[in-house]
């Protein structure tokens, strides 16, 4: 086991997992995604792992494995981590619904969409949700470095979206 062991802590400090690592966005999630890699590694066969090891291998593996955690909605870490940002997406929409029924299963369903949709969806997506994470839209566009127009644009549209999809019921 000790070969194993040396083997994921040399994954978990190389320079090229750190670089895609810092390529992540949301930052906040790096750690939890380092550590979800790492307790992932734990549950290959240590002997696989010394295989790629020595075919060098295990480092692409590892990037490899990395990136579609990060990526992929259907991942574990997706469920456990990035999940609760829409959440809380529905949870600041709640306060911005004047009175009424409100479903919060149906604008986390339609952020989900927007995340999985197509590539300006998602662009909509990860701004909205960082601006219910940051709380300011000029935080948002420094975070990005983005134009604060295009930021506020873009909530904006969202919210009003979000308000349809929640009072339509879907």
């Amino acid at each position: 086991m000790s070969d194993c062991s040396h083997q994921i802590t040399f994954i978990y400090q190389h320079p090229r997992v750190n670089n895609l690592l810092a390529r992540i966005k949301p930052e906040s999630l790096r750690d939890d995604l380092k550590q979800e890699l790492a307790l992932c590694l734990l549950d290959y066969p240590c002997e696989k792992l010394l295989m790629m090891a020595t075919d060098d291998k295990l480092i692409p593996f590892a990037m490899r494995v990395l990136w579609n955690m990060a990526t992929s909605s259907t991942s574990g870490f997706y469920y456990k981590y990035k999940k609760s940002d829409l959440s809380k997406a529905a949870a600041y929409l709640y306060t911005q619904m004047p009175g009424g029924s409100y479903n919060a299963a149906e604008a986390v369903k339609a952020l989900e969409g927007k995340e999985s949709g197509t590539l300006y969806e998602n662009h909509e997506a990860r701004i909205f949700n960082k601006y219910i994470e940051l709380e300011s839209v000029d935080k948002v566009a420094e975070y990005f470095g983005i134009p604060f127009d295009h930021v506020r644009h873009v909530v904006r549209s969202v919210k009003a979206e979000l308000k349809k999809v929640v009072r339509n019921g879907g």
